[in-house]
């Protein structure tokens, strides 16, 4: 499942926003498709909110043909009003396919703070077990569309260190934070794309670092390793100076739920303390992964 399917049943469940009451509903449903009655409401707007509702509700992946049959709306209306919740984040579309499932900016509008929801409250704790056995900070990020989100993070207690802010978004196709080529998280993000999308980004990325053309064979043939490893090493690569390992989180059949990394100055995370690092890491992803599969309402059903 893709990553923002795990938040479905958190976004359902946060008492954040007040979903259309059962008559409401029965107004909706009873009108022919395009002609939704809101009375002294806006119509557009209220096929947005129920199509919202009606993907945070569904346990995977959804097409334009079955959201308007559901819906009872036109395919057209439903695709206008996807791509106006594309542009303004709510919603993604599978980079390999014709469906949308929703991002997860719904969860990170209506997070307070100090406040944890279910993924956080098993994310956290490991994240905080990995930083006391590595001594460096350890973050987890999703990928949504083109898209890093970084969702938690705990620090490492060095005075020196580096770190992302939660909610930060970065895009996938673009060299992240001026870096010298692609970061641990790109490779893996890259590994579960087709190749075609992978070689389209890597070239963007090529063009922005001014590398010769050999650059995107080169970055394939380390994704593919990736692929294969389940964990990506970076060296200065992502900023300079520092170093980086990320281990994919996979859920059933193998698709990503997220990426756990953990990144120091090269000065700490080298050598013998890199592999370490890269071990540790990999074996917290292996069992958040487990963790997520079997844990109630977060059980991850492909």
């Amino acid at each position: 499942m893709a990553a923002g399917n795990a938040f479905r049943w958190l976004m359902v469940c946060a008492e954040k926003w007040v979903p259309v009451s059962m008559k409401d509903r029965a107004e909706v449903d009873s009108e022919p498709p395009g002609k939704i009655a809101v009375p002294g409401g806006d119509k557009t707007l209220m096929k947005g909110l129920m199509l919202i509702e009606t993907m945070c509700r569904s346990s995977a992946s959804r097409g334009v043909s079955d959201l308007a049959s559901e819906l009872s709306l036109t395919k057209s209306n439903v695709h206008r009003l996807l791509q106006t919740l594309i542009t303004a984040g709510f919603v993604a579309k599978e980079a390999d396919g014709d469906r949308y499932e929703l991002t997860s900016k719904l969860w990170r509008l209506s997070r307070e703070p100090r406040s944890y929801d279910a993924l956080l409250a098993l994310v956290h704790p490991l994240l905080g077990q990995l930083v006391a056995e590595t001594g460096e900070t350890a973050t987890f990020v999703i990928i949504e569309g083109n898209n890093v989100i970084t969702m938690d993070q705990v620090e490492t207690p060095h005075t020196v260190r580096v770190y992302y802010r939660v909610g930060d978004s970065q895009r996938l196709d673009q060299v992240m934070r001026g870096g010298r080529g692609i970061s641990a998280i790109q490779q893996i993000a890259f590994a579960f794309r087709p190749e075609v999308w992978a070689r389209s980004a890597l070239e963007k990325i090529r063009g922005e670092l001014g590398r010769p053309l050999a650059f995107v064979d080169e970055q394939l043939a380390r994704i593919e390793a990736v692929r294969r490893d389940g964990y990506a090493i970076v060296r200065g690569e992502w900023m300079e100076g520092v170093n980086a390992v990320g281990a994919a989180v996979k859920g059933e059949a193998g698709k990503l739920i997220g990426i756990v990394i953990s990144f120091g100055p090269e000065q700490r995370l080298t050598g013998r303390d890199l592999n370490r690092v890269r071990d540790l890491t990999s074996g917290m992803a292996a069992r958040l992964a487990e963790r997520l599969a079997n844990d109630g309402p977060l059980r991850i059903d492909g």
